[in-house]
């Protein structure tokens, strides 16, 4: 029979043994933490990992670009909010939202008027966003999206700007609509595919034109008048008001203070970011 005594040592020494484990957890949290506040309140932000240089996993598996770094800097500046920044597919951070599992979207979000009836918008935009028809490089006879009238133009699935902005432009010009194909591939396949035929145009930020030719050689260009031209801005749930303006005001003192120019210039290589007036 086991001695009470011994039997009481044991316990203790178990229950010793996982209060220091919560206290190195507990510990281990509170040093990696940006915010340390303990009457923080958790703000779930909802980004991606797979769209360099903005929202990506490094050589290591971090979660690193201009998006995160920008988030950290705006939770540094909120002793009050405390964010856990958590990886969704771009599709899914609109539905996370709607869920009520998501306080904030971070993923350069563009607005448009559907957006714009779902969901509340921060009043300060971070990126700018304009957006032109690309083409490959060799193609004469594509001057600017007009000319792509008939033409298959490529847009990506998934609920982006480019898609809606195609669409309104086919409800605008009914009597010279484009052909929008819409797929999910890889750079070096919509590159090739443009090559080939299987598309006309695409539309792509000009900085990504630039970044594709340096990784796969000189083999698209940009042409024409900005097809739209955009900033990006951040996603909250309607009613959440509080946290926007907090959020916003952070916002405008990084842009004030140069830090989100510096910023825009590490991460995408330029200064990209909104001028207040």
């Amino acid at each position: 029979m086991i001695n009470g005594k011994k039997l009481l040592a044991v316990a203790g020494l178990v229950f010793l043994g996982i209060l220091a484990a919560a206290c190195s957890k507990y510990k281990e949290t509170e040093e990696t933490s940006s915010n340390n506040n303990a009457d923080a309140k958790t703000i779930v932000v909802g980004t991606g990992s797979s769209y360099e240089p903005y929202c990506y996993l490094d050589e290591n598996g971090k979660l690193t670009g201009y998006e995160i770094a920008v988030l950290n800097a705006v939770d540094d500046l909120l002793p009050q909010y405390k964010f856990d920044i958590q990886i969704f597919e771009f599709k899914n951070i609109a539905v996370g939202i709607d869920a009520g599992q998501i306080d904030l979207g971070a993923h350069q979000f563009e607005e448009n008027d559907e957006r714009r009836e779902k969901y509340l918008f921060s009043e300060e935009a971070y990126t700018i966003y304009d957006n032109y028809v690309a083409v490959a490089i060799d193609r004469e006879d594509i001057n600017g999206i007009d000319d792509l009238a008939g033409k298959k133009v490529k847009a990506s699935t998934g609920g982006n700007n480019v898609a809606y902005n195609l669409e309104k432009y086919n409800e605008e010009h009914p009597e010279a609509p484009l052909d929008i194909i819409y797929s999910s591939e890889t750079t070096e396949q919509l590159i090739s595919n443009l090559e080939n035929g299987t598309y006309d145009g695409t539309v792509l930020l000009d900085r990504n034109v630039e970044r594709y030719n340096e990784q796969y050689g000189e083999r698209l260009k940009i042409v024409g008048e900005p097809f739209t031209k955009s900033n990006t801005y951040y996603l909250y749930p309607k009613g959440n008001e509080e946290l926007q303006k907090a959020v916003d005001g952070a916002l405008k003192q990084l842009k004030e203070d140069g830090t989100l120019a510096k910023l825009s210039i590490e991460y995408i290589g330029k200064d990209y970011t909104p001028k207040n007036e």
